[in-house]
């Protein structure tokens, strides 16, 4: 009977031997499997990152006036964005007017192939694949967005020559004055005016499709959210609506109809707020009553992805992936 078990174990053992064989060979393959399924993500996230940012800096310099040579703009950022420095563009496509598309591919550094090369799927007759990854972004002028200083000017005051020159306030005796007739009659005062700070940090939210509310001080005084904000901005170029009409005095609002690109490069404000470069600029000085930003109109583009496009063209433009 001992002799009889026994060899029932020594069958058993031999069983259990097979089955943890094949169970080895299975977690092998899945281990295989899931190492080069990983690279397969890891390269697809580089293919990605690559083709967003060719597509943002082709739409970028088509935005500031030229597309340039696209497809070694393209290039460049696309290998930049690779872990070995080298990725394929397999295409560079303008689908419509301020529109493009960029297609990244896989490529070997050393040896210049198109699919990735996998360790251990092809030891299962699985073959190496060709990953691809799109990225499309469009650029234009901006219709709505959010302004880093509540202040809108009238269009009587833009500049796009590179002058620097001093931004008055509404009811400043001061700075650069003039004025402008909309089409309803109505004289637009020279110089920006406050709008509405509802969130108290320094900012409007701004369209042209809608009215942008007045400030509820009308006064030439900074807000303290201002005060705060204003210094980082110093000799930093933002983005500042323009208006074409008002309507009511306090409480009252402005129509929005475009946005410009301003660089500060100084101010004069009455409140908390102490003067920057005032005097600094020949020409372009503001003291005493006179209160206001200094700077000048310039191109500009912006990758802030909160505008929207569909605006006039007033120099400034924004670029945005959509797809």
């Amino acid at each position: 009977m001992r002799r009889l078990n026994a060899a029932r174990l020594r069958d058993e053992q031999g069983g259990v031997a097979v089955i943890v064989a094949v169970i080895m060979v299975a977690l092998l393959a899945a281990t295989a499997l899931a190492i080069d399924v990983g690279a397969m993500y890891a390269e697809r996230a580089q293919l990605q990152n690559g083709a967003d940012a060719a597509a943002l800096a082709v739409a970028g310099d088509c935005a500031d006036g030229t597309c340039g040579n696209a497809s070694s703009i393209a290039q460049r950022y696309a290998d930049a964005n690779a872990n070995d420095g080298a990725s394929a563009v397999s295409s560079v496509d303008f689908p419509r007017a301020g529109t493009v598309s960029v297609t990244t591919a896989t490529e070997d550094a050393a040896t210049g192939a198109g699919p990735l090369a996998l360790t251990f799927a092809p030891l299962l007759g699985i073959a190496d694949p060709d990953l691809s990854a799109s990225a499309t972004a469009s650029w234009g002028s901006p219709a709505s967005g959010r302004a880093d200083l509540p202040l809108a000017f009238a269009p009587c005051v833009f500049r796009l020559d590179g002058a620097i020159q001093v931004l008055s306030i509404h009811g400043d005796s001061g700075g650069t004055s003039c004025s402008s007739t909309s089409p309803s009659g109505q004289l637009l005062p020279g110089g920006f005016g406050w709008l509405a700070d509802p969130t108290n940090t320094c900012s409007a939210d701004v369209s042209i499709s809608k009215n942008a509310p007045m400030a509820g001080d009308s006064g030439v005084s900074i807000s303290s959210a201002c005060a705060t904000v204003l210094p980082g901005l110093a000799d930093k170029t933002i983005l500042l609506p323009v208006y074409g009409d008002i309507s009511g005095t306090g409480g009252g609002s402005y129509r929005i109809t475009g946005w410009a690109a301003f660089t500060v490069l100084g101010w004069n404000f009455s409140g908390s707020v102490t003067s920057y470069h005032n005097q600094y600029y020949p020409g372009a000085t503001c003291t005493g009553s006179c209160k206001g930003l200094i700077g000048k109109f310039v191109r500009f583009v912006s990758f802030d992805d909160r505008f929207t496009m569909g605006g006039p063209d007033l120099g400034a433009s924004v670029v945005r992936l959509t797809k």
